[in-house]
């Protein structure tokens, strides 16, 4: 990929280009990504309102961009500075939300953890804002408290059979059964990551939850094309935490992706 300089948030932005694509977010003086972002409009458009809103006095709203306020929590925290550098590419939107999938899977490989800010991963002494609409806004936890939500890195997963395999990725996958069996009555109420493939083998779909039985049934109400939908999970009893759990439905996603060059069939909404 062709990406541009890491351009200072403090300066102009004219080389970013007006184009759709990846973007990624530096600490200053720091080997250490902060954020990996995709933006189907333009990349100068996406990484100027990110840096408004990140240097803002108060810590801004989850909306219109969710790291904004979890780069700004490192910013007040650390006194953080960041610089920015972005790579056009001409996607649909699946394979350009996949694409950033594999991006952050490649950096957990490289470094052995997350950036700082995706996964909604925040200061561990802050708490995140919510939507504008709410008019509730974070900030820093009383001294000697921190937030619960926010955990260490899993380690990333490794590429490693097919989909199809009950080592696929390198965990330890159930037995494939219909969705619309009785076998979804006896998946557990426990945290985990799922697969649903249709007949033929074809991946569709990876999640994870903190309920899977739950998750599950809702995708039993699902409307799949009239395809046979199976499915296959995998409980993570210890990931309490989503961010966790996060990491490693995108390493999944990203798996596939360096595979065939695609996303799950309906992982973002488009067949």
């Amino acid at each position: 990929m062709t990406w541009t300089d890491f351009v200072p948030f403090a300066d102009s932005l004219r080389l970013i280009p007006s184009l759709p694509g990846v973007y990624r977010v530096r600490v200053n003086g720091q080997e250490r990504l902060a954020y990996i972002g995709q933006t189907g409009r333009t990349l100068r458009e996406r990484l100027l309102g990110l840096r408004l809103h990140t240097l803002a006095e108060e810590m801004p709203f989850n909306d219109p961009h969710t790291a904004a306020c979890r780069l700004w929590s490192y910013r007040n925290a650390e006194k953080y500075e960041y610089e920015c550098s972005a790579a056009p590419v001409d996607l649909s939107k699946p394979e350009r939300m996949a694409l950033e999938c594999f991006l952050i899977w490649r950096y957990r490989l490289e470094v052995g953890q997350s950036t700082l800010c995706n996964f909604g991963r925040l200061h561990p002494q802050y708490l995140p804002s919510r939507n504008r609409s709410t008019g509730k806004r974070g900030g820093r936890l009383p001294d000697g408290q921190q937030n619960e939500q926010v955990a260490m890195s899993m380690p990333p997963l490794k590429l490693q059979g097919d989909p199809t395999t009950q080592e696929w990725m390198g965990l330890a996958w159930g037995p494939i059964e219909a969705l619309r069996s009785n076998a979804v009555v006896a998946v557990p109420t426990t945290s985990g990551v799922y697969k649903l493939l249709d007949d033929a083998g074809r991946l569709l779909y990876v999640g994870e939850s903190s309920n899977l039985n739950n998750r599950l049934f809702s995708h039993r109400q699902r409307s799949w094309g009239n395809r046979e939908v199976v499915f296959s999970i995998c409980t993570l009893p210890e990931l309490r935490i989503a961010c966790q759990r996060l990491e490693i439905e995108n390493d999944l996603i990203a798996g596939y992706y360096a595979a065939t060059k695609q996303a799950p069939a309906f992982q973002f909404g488009v067949d």
